[in-house]
């Protein structure tokens, strides 16, 4: 049997707004704006549109189930629709921190994503044949202002 491998493929970087609070477990966060990154040249390959958002809902454990939606317009003018699932786990470091909207680095919480993207593309058509997983490395809840969130994507192979 092959062994799985991750290989770095993309960067994703987003502004998110403040939540529109649907009840105490269930937040909509609108994603007016970000970037889809190439890993290896750091070139922007693709802006965020509308409609793009993330449906989080609280465990009662605390942990995080999301569930986003992001469209990029890519740089050859194609569409492509990036849905990604997940979860967020915070702890005693970060929750203050989510709280007063300061930054959260990716190694001081789990916050793991799957993602699966679909494009017509015919340069980016290869996503659509493969699963990718992603690991959050900066995050800054929204309070009075905009946050932001980022996160490297990694293509599963083997």
């Amino acid at each position: 049997m092959s062994q799985l491998t991750l290989n770095a493929a993309f960067k994703i970087e987003a502004d998110i707004e403040v939540p529109l609070q649907v009840h105490e477990g269930k937040a909509i966060f609108n994603v007016p704006s970000g970037k889809l990154i190439d890993h290896k040249s750091n070139d922007v390959i693709g802006e965020l549109v509308s409609p793009s958002g993330d449906w989080l809902e609280i465990q009662p454990s605390g942990t995080m189930n999301l569930n986003i939606r992001d469209a990029f317009k890519l740089e050859d003018g194609q569409n492509l629709l990036a849905t990604i699932t997940g979860r967020s786990v915070p702890n005693e470091v970060v929750v203050p921190k989510m709280e007063s909207g300061s930054l959260v680095k990716g190694d001081e919480m789990y916050f793991v994503l799957s993602l699966l993207m679909e494009t017509d593309s015919e340069k980016y058509r290869w996503v659509n044949d493969r699963v990718f997983l992603g690991q959050m490395t900066e995050f800054t809840m929204p309070s009075e202002g905009p946050g932001k969130i980022a996160y490297d994507v990694f293509v599963v192979g083997y």
